[in-house]
Parts: structure tokens; C-alpha cells; sequence
């Protein structure tokens, strides 16, 4: 039986997968990443991970990774990062696998990756045009056009975390409104935060009024984005990724009601949904070309 890895490098963790008949998930662990020396140390943990997986499953044919960054689709090299994983410009991940382990390696920018995923086994089955947010430690998008994704004439369409900036505050659109920007403005104006997501959003559930309005504020933040892609690209549909699409229409209400502030009455026909696969999309994303190949 054929079986191929799937890893999913982000600016927090590290998720790595073993897939096999008809994209069965057969394992699934998480790592955190590494911080420092990240051209280094991220493909040391990559090599790594295959390393012990190949020792555990017979059969691998493949790997696709998933990573945070501009990458090249075609060479496998990170061509441009952010702050999100500072020095990870220039890595290549695809030429470390394949040269210790002579397996085929696919890589793939996380959101693009997630987008697959969602349009493969998620949300997005069905749809030939919409656009996937990821909300996590950064921002990201990626655009499905016509069925088909679209990386752009340098592999940067979709990156949209680097866009609205502000002049007054000197911060993009991810600075403000990436789930690691809720939690840095919940830890600055809530006593003995621990710092959870979960812990925060629970507490608005159940009717604590600072926490709500924290959320709400930053639910604004990410509306206004949202409003500036339903302008430019028209899609039928806006999926929310990341960990926060769990919170699916307490979420979801709040950003639909501040887009429509953003926007010129009765304009938007475009549906806002939570993306179906959550944290595990990207990973589904990064083996789907393997498993398309097959079918095709």
C-alpha cells in the first residue's frame, strides 16, 4: 500500500502526517517549531520527522510539506519570509528531503496548501471560486480561480497578511488582526490571562463582557480585510481557517456584521463559512497533487 507524509511548518508548531488509501489519515503528531537559526533547524526537525516515520511505515512514495513563507512551487526554496519565522529566506526544504531520502517531496505554501485541502476533502468541495483566510500566529490567503489556484507571476498572490498597512500605528493587517494579536491584546488588558485562546473565547460565551469586546474589536480588524477581498476578487465564498474557525458562528457573526459596515449596502453576495478541516488542512493540501496524480 502507498503511503506519503504530509508536514505543515508554521511560525508556532510544527504538524506532521502519515496518509494512505484514499487519503486516510493513519498518523498524526505536532511538534513546536523551532525558534532561531531557522534555515537550520527547520530542516534539521524536517529530516527528522521523515526519518522516524519512514522507520515506522512501510511504503512511503512521497512527501509534501506545507510551510509558512513564499515558496517557489517549482524549486522548493523559501523566497521571501516575514517575522513570522525570521532567516527562513533561502531554505530549501524540498532539495534536504529529497536528497537524504530520494523521495519525491512537494512544497507548498501553508495557505495555498490549506485551500487545497478545503477544496479537496473541506468547506470548498464544490466551489470553483473562493478565497481562504488562515488566521493563526499570521495571516495568509490564498484565491481559487475558475477550479484553479492561483500562486501569481512570483508566488506571492494571496498574501495578504502584509497588506492595510497603517502608517499611524506602523503595523500590517496580520499585526493586527492574526489570532497572535487578539492574545498579545487580551495578555495587555486582562489580569491573570493565561494566554489560551479557548480560555478567552470561552469566557465570552458565557457572558463576560471585556472578553467579548475584545474579540468583537478584533473581529473588526479582521472584517476590514475581508471587505478589501470581496472587492478585488468576488468570490463565492471566504473560508476562515486556523485554529479560531472552531468558533465557528459566535466568530462568524461578529466578522459578518463589521464587513457589512466595510461595504456599500446590499453589495457583498459572497458567503463567509469556517473552514471544515481546521488545524489538519494544510496537511491534507500538501499530499493531495500525489493523490490527484493517481486518479488522473
Amino acid at each position: 500500500m502507498k503511503h506519503y507524509i504530509g508536514i505543515d511548518i508554521g511560525g508556532t508548531d510544527i504538524k506532521y502526517a502519515v496518509f494512505g488509501a484514499d487519503a486516510e489519515l493513519l498518523y498524526h503528531d505536532s511538534m513546536k517549531t523551532p525558534k532561531g537559526q531557522a534555515n537550520i533547524r527547520i530542516p534539521e526537525e524536517t529530516a527528522g520527522i521523515v526519518k522516524r516515520l519512514l522507520e515506522k511505515y512501510d511504503g512511503i512514495c512521497g512527501v509534501g510539506i506545507s510551510t509558512a513563507g513564499v515558496v517557489d512551487v517549482v524549486s522548493g526554496e523559501i523566497v521571501f519570509a516575514g517575522g513570522t519565522i525570521p532567516e527562513y529566506k533561502g531554505t530549501n526544504l524540498k532539495k534536504t528531503i529529497e536528497e537524504q531520502f530520494a523521495l519525491p517531496t512537494i512544497v507548498a505554501n501553508d495557505v495555498n496548501a490549506a485551500a487545497c485541502g478545503e477544496k479537496w476533502k473541506g468547506a470548498a468541495r464544490g466551489s470553483d471560486h473562493f478565497f481562504c483566510i488562515t488566521l493563526g500566529t499570521g495571516i495568509g490567503g490564498a484565491l481559487f480561480c475558475e477550479g484553479q489556484l492561483v500562486v501569481g507571476s512570483h508566488f506571492r498572490a494571496g498574501e495578504i497578511g502584509h497588506f492595510l498597512f497603517d502608517k499611524s500605528t506602523q503595523t500590517t493587517y496580520e499585526q493586527r488582526a492574526s489570532t497572535s494579536a487578539l492574545l498579545k491584546k487580551a495578555a495587555l488588558e486582562l489580569e491573570h490571562f493565561s494566554g489560551s485562546g479557548h480560555e478567552l473565547f470561552a469566557s465570552a460565551r458565557i457572558g463576560n463582557a471585556r472578553c467579548d469586546s475584545i474579540i468583537d474589536a478584533w473581529a473588526e480588524e479582521i472584517a476590514r480585510g475581508l471587505a478589501e477581498i470581496i472587492l478585488l476578487t468576488d468570490p463565492s465564498v471566504i473560508l476562515i481557517g486556523g485554529g479560531v474557525s472552531e468558533q465557528k458562528a459566535f466568530l462568524l457573526d461578529k466578522i459578518k456584521w463589521h464587513l457589512n459596515t466595510y461595504l456599500p449596502p446590499n453589495f457583498s453576495k459572497t458567503e463567509l463559512i469556517a473552514a471544515e478541516l481546521g488545524n489538519r488542512a494544510a496537511l491534507y493540501g500538501a499530499v493531495y497533487p500525489y493523490y490527484k496524480e493517481e486518479t488522473e
